[in-house]
């Protein structure tokens, strides 16, 4: 029984894709706040990182691409020019899927969090608006390990 209520519900998530989104801002706050508190020594870049990724629909690879140059904080504008991929020998950087720059407006929500970054970045053009909690480029597999996604996830029911 166990697998068919599995494949019963993988069938509706197909049929309805927004199944598999969350309700509201109150509920990706709190998945963002748990999985922060779930972090070892609650590191709050990982809630940013979901933040935001979540409010540009972008792909963590190009969450963890943004520079400072890429941010307008006058017009609150994304320009999203790389990303960051795994490759042979480790995680390099590269033009994004098309390789054509796209431009992304961030939402009044965000914008608090995006300005602390841009201040916590330095004048550095180039510098990362998101690291880990070592200054290190950020991953699919090391934002779900450190955060303890999974649990997390499967915690708050979603």
């Amino acid at each position: 029984m166990g697998w068919q209520s599995g494949y019963l519900k993988a069938e509706d998530e197909l049929d309805d894709p927004r199944a598999l989104a969350l309700s509201d801002w109150a509920a990706l706050t709190a998945l963002a706040s748990a999985l922060v508190e779930a972090s070892f020594q609650q590191f709050a870049g990982w809630g940013d990182v979901v933040l935001f990724a979540a409010c540009t629909a972008a792909r963590i690879g190009e969450v963890s691409g943004v520079r400072v140059r890429g941010i307008d904080p006058v017009n609150w504008v994304w320009t999203v020019r790389r990303q960051t991929t795994p490759a042979p020998g480790g995680l390099i950087d590269k033009a994004t899927e098309g390789k054509m720059a796209r431009r992304v407006p961030l939402i009044e929500e965000v914008r608090p969090m995006v300005a602390q970054r841009l201040l916590t970045a330095g004048p550095d053009p180039d510098a990362r608006l998101f690291t880990g909690p070592r200054g290190g480029r950020i991953t699919t597999a090391v934002l779900r390990n450190a955060t303890h996604w999974d649990d997390v996830v499967t915690e708050l029911g979603y």
